[in-house]
């Protein structure tokens, strides 16, 4: 099997895994949970949002990194042939770096469930 879909295949289990935390956070956590501040207790239900956060960071950073490392390899190949395809490539890198906020977005909505 080629290197290049071994990482493509690579990229669609990571993605599945933090889908399923994502859903199972959801799934064990359904409502808005309470920290105690003075005792300072991490519950379950808050280990496995952050757990579910950290994924969702974590593994759209590395998606991220693998289509900017296609994009920015292309592109510089491309555009050294034809220097007026720059544009398209911070356009497809910019779209690359989407993949990224995506997950930070995620990662932010579950966190604001947890009250502090």
């Amino acid at each position: 099997m080629k290197k290049k879909y071994m990482l493509l295949y690579l990229l669609i289990a990571l993605n599945i895994i933090a889908a399923s935390s994502l859903v199972a956070a959801k799934t064990y956590s359904s409502k808005v949970i309470r920290v105690v501040s003075q005792g300072g207790e991490i519950t379950m239900p808050i280990a496995i949002s952050f757990l579910a956060a950290a994924l969702a960071t974590g593994v759209s950073c590395i998606s991220a990194a693998i289509a900017l490392k296609a994009v920015s390899t292309a592109g510089f190949a491309a555009s050294a042939e034809r220097p007026e395809l720059k544009v398209y490539m911070l356009i497809l890198g910019g779209l690359a770096e989407g993949i990224a906020i995506y997950g930070l977005l995620i990662a932010i909505m579950i966190l604001g469930k947890i009250r502090i």
